[in-house]
């Protein structure tokens, strides 16, 4: 599973390392880079492309068009202010905010959702669409209990065919168990409750 890259732009030493030290602890998140200098924060956000930005509101632009809402929700980029003034939030539309006295646990929490968020929304966009129609099938099949026998029947095609679909789905959504491919199959909507034995 990919991680979760985070930018963080403050100008303030201390602050910046603070912050770096506390993100380190997210379990899914990689810090790509400090950025102090306000002038280069618009090209290197362009270049690294961050799925969080954290940021000090006097390091953001006005020019930099790479730092405005539609750059950031086409680029799927969540950006976190932190500052002492609430009220800065609704200027930039922020997805979250963060005060310079919030203690450790806080800003785990805060960006702790951020990240569950992306994750989530990420394998919920690879989960069907990752899958052919024919290895939807199978696992349709697989998690209605059926043995490779017996889907090779129903769906007249060979044991040894039933086995690479299988292989392939299990490489492609990292679910190995039987009752894990079922819970997948469950909550895209492949099978319905009622039909697991």
């Amino acid at each position: 599973m990919p991680k979760t890259t985070i930018l963080i732009a403050e100008n303030t030493c201390l602050i910046r390392k603070g912050l770096r030290s506390v993100t380190q602890k997210l379990g899914n998140a990689e810090i790509l880079q400090s950025v102090s200098n306000k002038e280069e924060l618009c090209e290197i956000v362009n270049r690294l492309k961050p799925d969080i930005l954290i940021a000090n509101p006097s390091m953001l632009n006005s020019d930099c068009e790479d730092l405005k809402r539609p750059f950031m929700i086409a680029n799927k980029m969540s950006l976190v202010l932190i500052s002492d003034d609430k009220s800065i939030d609704t200027k930039y539309k922020a997805d979250a905010f963060l005060h310079y006295k919030d203690n450790q646990n806080k800003i785990l929490a805060v960006l702790g959702e951020i990240v569950d968020a992306k994750t989530e929304k990420d394998s919920n966009n690879k989960s069907n669409d990752t899958l052919s129609a024919r290895e939807q099938n199978i696992l349709k099949h697989i998690a209605l209990g059926l043995t490779n026998k017996e889907i090779a029947d129903q769906l007249f095609i060979s044991i040894h065919t039933v086995v690479t679909h299988r292989k392939n789905i299990t490489q492609k959504l990292g679910i190995k168990s039987v009752s894990g491919l079922t819970v997948y199959a469950i909550l895209n909507n492949l099978i319905s409750m009622d039909e697991v034995k």
